[in-house]
């Protein structure tokens, strides 16, 4: 089951697409945020996407440091390393990404090359969980039969 699973399996059709602009000062985006109840979003300048930036952004590089969110722009403190995913990136290729490069969020690109949104790794974490439930009942009722409630 997993292995057929594409990122449009997992996120479905995106109505609406969050993002915060390079130029916004970090009070507008944060904002942005907490309006969005997003705790990442993909950051964009000039139609294109161009970082990534996260409340851990907002606590050590403006908070931590003392700096007046309403002077810092999300370009001073955003990530410009951008991992991607298609509309037809598997379920695997998407779990590989996460943990070669320790990150909990992926870019989705359209068909066009164009931004889609983003997919988090508790995208992945719930088909997982949901998959491994599944197994375990499986194995279950291998070992004890199809009737029988296993107590804990």
């Amino acid at each position: 089951m997993l292995e057929e699973l594409k990122v449009r399996d997992l996120i479905g059709e995106r109505d609406r697409v969050y993002f915060v602009d390079a130029e916004d000062t970090a009070d507008v985006a944060a904002l942005k945020l907490r309006n969005f109840k997003v705790r990442t979003t993909g950051v964009m300048k000039g139609g294109r996407i161009v970082g990534v930036v996260g409340h851990s952004d907002f606590a050590t590089k403006i908070v931590a440091l003392g700096k007046k969110p309403s002077e810092v722009r999300i370009a001073e403190i955003m990530s410009d390393v951008l991992h991607t995913v298609t509309l037809d990136s598997s379920f695997y290729e998407c779990l590989d990404l996460m943990n070669e490069h320790g990150i909990s969020h992926l870019f989705i690109l359209d068909q066009d090359g164009e931004y889609y949104g983003m997919l988090a790794w508790t995208d992945l974490q719930r088909i997982l969980v949901k998959e491994l439930k599944y197994q375990l009942k499986l194995a279950q009722e291998y070992a004890f039969g199809p009737h029988l409630e296993v107590s804990r």
